[in-house]
């Protein structure tokens, strides 16, 4: 059987890696003026008011974190999307779908290491589902986090300047699995390392709450396990991590376990598997002709035959 959640991070590693490349481009010449938007709130408004202007420098204040949103864009669209693509879905639909469901919520976060000296992370404001496509210049990001060592290494509140702009076509791949064609979000913040572009430390993080995950095969069938902690509080991380191992350990036969991927791909909290195939826990390292040719096709196969 397909595995889905290797379709969907095989999607989504295409998306991440053209918008990398597409950060490298010749920053555009600022006139000096820096549109302020307000917060993630405010954005979303604009951009249903359809008065954003890309191309154009902004600010923006939120959460900012390493964890990266997996599906993002209007908040009200993609819980509109959620429950349309989960009520869709036919009682007798296999447990291998219960992943897809669960990232069409908005809030499951992925972090991956930085791409063509790009980091791929998220602009939020209270919970995952309201979250902003950052792409942030990897020395600007580097340099800027040593300047706060004592803070919470994950979220920051900060007022974000950028360019926003499109993103890459490619990203396309990734929104058909959600029916989100047509309503794709348009824009993502590029953070460069240019005179325009910054980040402004404003404040400790109050409150951020996202779904961390783990993906899992054991023989045929696939499993996904996922806890909503809050990044604010390290010792909720911890426990949801715990939590996590637990449920995974408590399964029958747990040593014939296959860790598929998990939301952090940098420290990798649950490990990995002696004989898991490591194209499969290595998002970043997913065959592009692969996933084109055949995850995407067998899981939009694979839904329509449940919906």
């Amino acid at each position: 059987m397909v595995d889905p959640i290797s379709a969907t991070l095989g999607a989504l590693s295409l998306g991440v890696n053209a918008a990398s490349v597409y950060h490298q481009r010749d920053s555009a010449v600022s006139d000096g003026g820096v549109d302020n938007i307000g917060s993630v709130k405010e954005f979303w408004g604009a951009h249903r008011r359809d008065s954003l202007n890309p191309g154009s420098y902004v600010t923006v204040d939120g959460t900012l974190s390493v964890y990266a949103p997996m599906i993002f864009g209007d908040p009200r669209l993609v819980k509109q999307r959620h429950f349309e693509f989960r009520d869709a879905l036919s009682t007798d639909a296999p447990a291998s779908i219960d992943a897809l469901v669960s990232i069409s919520s908005g809030q499951p976060v992925i972090r991956l290491q930085p791409r063509e000296g790009v980091y791929y992370a998220g602009l939020y404001e209270g919970i995952g589902r309201n979250s902003i496509p950052v792409f942030i210049d990897e020395g600007l990001f580097d340099s800027w986090r040593k300047e706060r060592p004592n803070d919470n290494e994950y979220v920051w509140d900060v007022a974000l300047t950028g360019q926003l702009d499109d993103l890459p076509t490619e990203w396309d791949d990734f929104f058909s699995i959600f029916g989100l064609d047509q309503e794709a979000p348009e824009y993502a913040i590029y953070v460069k390392d240019d005179d325009a572009s910054g980040i402004e430390h404003r404040a400790e993080t109050g409150f951020f709450e996202a779904d961390i995950w783990a993906a899992y095969k054991r023989d045929e069938g696939h499993g996904w396990i996922t806890r909503c902690p809050d990044f604010a509080e390290r010792t909720e991380i911890r426990e949801s991590i715990g939590s996590i191992i637990d449920n995974l350990e408590a399964e029958p036969e747990p040593d014939r376990i296959e860790l598929i991927s998990q939301y952090d791909l940098v420290d990798r909290p649950f490990g990995t598997s002696p004989n898991i195939d490591q194209t499969s826990t290595q998002v970043q390292e997913m065959s592009n002709r692969r996933v084109r040719e055949n995850y995407i096709d067998e899981v939009s196969d694979l839904i329509d035959s449940y919906t």
